[in-house]
């Protein structure tokens, strides 16, 4: 039963009277189960099949972003070209989602932080399809020590808010004290609703050695509740040998490049993201120095699919 609601309710809208009002009931039960049960369904995605939370944002998101975090799976693939022993670190990896978009495209070993023990439990089934994977149980963080903070799950999404709770946080530095087989991991990638610029200033000494290629959420919103101007880290990257950065919206899309050394431009996007509550920010990659041409091949690459895209939206518009 459960199934069959999730699947209609990504079914199309019906444009009839009559089919709207069974939509809106439909939209009823939906609601309830999702706030009351949320059991795990099956869905479709990357040539995979996901068990996700019924509540899960991610199919919705897909039905009307559809190149929402295909971006992630170009640039490994992209960047494996160069580096054919890449080796990915995936820091708030919730229920795997990342990992099939990933193994979509290449096959490399990632290794998977995830802190929240639910979504940890349906991050160990859906990588069970796959070979490589690693999983480790924390939550990551400038530093290792306790903060004054609760765990809070919506929309399948976990995020840490301030409370009287106590909940351990770990540096990456820590972790791959377990995992050497990242210590030189070529890419990292992080979406951990604020904590990114902390993980990337606790993470400096990994940065330094394994320059890798560092994908990660930039939201103005998040990043405020944990007392951290976001701005800041571009100088912080910039002082150890960063030196370009190719800038999505959140839904995937390509917004721009630029040089780390383009404060004006880097302030004017903090100003446009900022304001918004978390519903629109940025995912960013940046490079280092040592990959300028990596990152001049990846912009000329991902210009020219976003460029394809939009010829293929305006021949499906004209048609």
């Amino acid at each position: 039963m459960y199934q069959f609601i999730h699947r209609k309710m990504l079914s199309a809208p019906a444009q009839g009277i009559t089919e709207k009002i069974a939509y809106k009931l439909l939209k009823t039960v939906y609601n309830l189960i999702a706030k009351t049960n949320d059991p795990l369904v099956n869905f479709r995605c990357g040539g995979a099949t996901l068990k996700i939370p019924f509540s899960h944002n991610l199919p919705f998101i897909l039905k009307a972003h559809a190149q929402y975090a295909s971006n992630l799976g170009r640039l490994a693939k992209y960047v494996q070209a160069t580096y054919s022993d890449l080796t990915l670190i995936d820091i708030g990896a919730n229920i795997g989602d990342s990992v099939f978009f990933l193994k979509n495209e290449i096959d490399c070993p990632i290794l998977c932080i995830e802190g929240d023990d639910y979504f940890l439990g349906i991050l160990q089934q859906n990588i069970s399809q796959f070979s490589n994977v690693s999983v480790e149980k924390a939550y990551v963080g400038q530093a290792n020590q306790k903060i004054s903070k609760e765990i809070v799950r919506k929309d399948g999404t976990a995020h840490l808010v301030d409370s009287t709770g106590s909940v351990p946080i770990m540096s990456l530095t820590s972790i791959l004290q377990k995992h050497p087989k990242f210590a030189l991991a070529k890419m990292l990638k992080i979406d951990t609703d604020g904590f990114d610029c902390l993980i990337i200033r606790g993470a400096i000494d990994f940065l330094e050695r394994a320059k890798p290629i560092v994908f990660f959420e930039y939201d103005p919103y998040f990043l405020s509740e944990q007392s951290d101007d976001g701005i800041s880290i571009f100088e912080d990257l910039k002082e150890i040998g960063y030196k370009a950065a190719i800038v999505y919206d959140n839904f995937g899309d390509y917004l721009l490049s630029l040089q780390l050394e383009q404060k004006d431009l880097l302030e004017e996007l903090h100003c446009y993201l900022s304001g918004r509550q978390g519903l629109f920010y940025a995912d960013i990659c940046v490079f280092h120095a040592e990959d300028i041409d990596l990152f001049r091949t990846i912009r000329c690459q991902e210009m020219a699919f976003a460029k394809n895209l939009k010829n293929k939206s305006k021949t499906n518009a004209i048609s």
